[in-house]
C-alpha cells in the first residue's frame, strides 16, 4: 500500500469504497469548522478569504523509530502498516486507555496517543490549495485514450458513505480517481493519498532553495526552485516553488495562494491547472 510517492505516475487507486465515484457527497459550505480562514493581502481594496482544510485533527508522529499502526488498541492485534518520525495522520477520535484511531487505507487503525502531536498552523506565504475554489487540471497523457484530458478537484468535507473520509480533494481524473489530504501546518505542507492515509512533507518550511527532506518511500525529495515563473493553461504564475521527487525529472509546481499547478513525471508534463473557479 505505501509504494506510492507525492509524483506516483500511476496516480492512486481508484476510490472504489462499495459504490461509485459519482455518488460522492457535494461539499458543505456550511461546514466553517472544517477549514482554517487565511486572508490574501493584496494591493486592491478587496482582500479574499482563502481557506485551507483544518489541522485540528491532523497529528504528526514524534517518536526515534518507526511506529506500528494496529487493526485493534492492543499491540497483540494485527500490523496493519508503520508511520515514520514527522510524518502525519488524521486523527478521528483519542481514547482514554491511550490510543487513538486514525483514518487509514479506506478504514480505520489505532496508534498508541504518546507517539501523536499537534503541529502548529502556518502563519506565513501558503502553498496550500484554496478549499473555496474548484481546480481544473489537463492531464495530455490521456490523449488518444478514451478518457478525457481535463478533469476537476473539489474539496469534500466528507464522504457520506464512509465517515472515515474527511477534509480532502477528490481529483476526478481519468481513469485514476484520487482522493488527497492535504494539511498546511508550521513545518510545511503535507499530503497524501486516502488509500494510504499516512501524509509526508510535499513543501518543507521555511521555503529554501536546495532544502531536502525524505518523502513516503524514503525517495529525497528537494526545493530545486523558489522564485520561477511557470505558465500553465490557467495563466501565468510567478514565485513558483519547485519540488524534485527523487533522483529523475520529476517535479511539482506550488504558486503560493494556489497551491499545486503542475506536476511532470520523467521530464513530460502528465498534468497542469487549467483553470481555477
Amino acid at each position: 500500500m505505501k509504494n506510492k510517492s507525492i509524483l506516483s505516475k500511476t496516480l492512486i487507486a481508484t476510490l472504489a469504497i462499495g459504490t461509485a465515484l459519482s455518488f460522492f457527497t457535494p461539499v458543505n459550505n456550511a461546514a466553517a469548522e472544517n477549514v482554517t480562514n487565511v486572508t490574501k493581502v493584496t494591493n486592491s481594496k478587496h482582500t479574499p478569504t482563502y481557506k485551507t482544510a483544518s489541522i485540528s485533527n491532523f497529528k504528526l508522529i514524534r517518536a526515534n523509530k518507526t511506529v506500528k499502526i494496529y487493526e485493534k488498541s492492543s499491540t497483540k492485534s494485527n500490523i496493519l502498516d508503520s508511520i515514520k518520525n514527522g510524518q502525519g495522520v488524521v486523527v478521528l477520535k483519542k481514547f482514554n486507555n491511550g490510543w487513538s484511531k486514525v483514518s487509514l487505507q479506506y478504514g480505520t487503525g489505532y496508534i498508541p496517543t504518546k507517539y501523536l502531536y499537534s503541529p502548529k498552523t502556518n502563519s506565513n506565504t501558503h502553498y496550500a490549495m484554496n478549499t473555496r475554489n474548484t481546480y481544473s487540471y489537463f492531464s495530455p497523457e490521456n490523449r488518444g485514450s478514451g478518457f478525457s484530458t481535463y478533469y476537476k478537484a473539489n474539496f469534500k468535507n466528507k464522504y457520506s458513505a464512509n465517515k472515515t473520509l474527511t477534509d480532502f480533494w477528490y481529483f476526478n481524473s481519468e481513469p485514476d480517481a484520487n482522493g488527497r489530504m492535504e494539511y498546511e501546518t508550521s513545518k510545511g505542507l503535507y499530503s497524501g493519498y486516502k488509500d494510504i492515509g499516512i501524509a509526508t512533507l510535499a513543501i518543507k518550511y521555511p521555503v529554501k532553495l536546495n532544502s531536502s527532506w525524505k518523502g513516503l518511500d524514503g525517495q529525497t525529495l528537494k526545493i530545486v526552485a523558489t522564485n520561477k515563473t511557470v505558465k500553465t493553461k490557467a495563466g501565468l504564475f510567478k514565485k513558483v516553488v519547485v519540488v524534485q521527487d527523487g533522483q529523475g525529472k520529476n517535479f511539482s509546481y506550488y504558486a503560493p495562494q494556489i497551491g499545486l499547478i503542475k506536476q511532470t513525471f520523467n521530464g513530460k508534463t502528465y498534468t497542469e491547472l487549467s483553470a481555477i473557479d
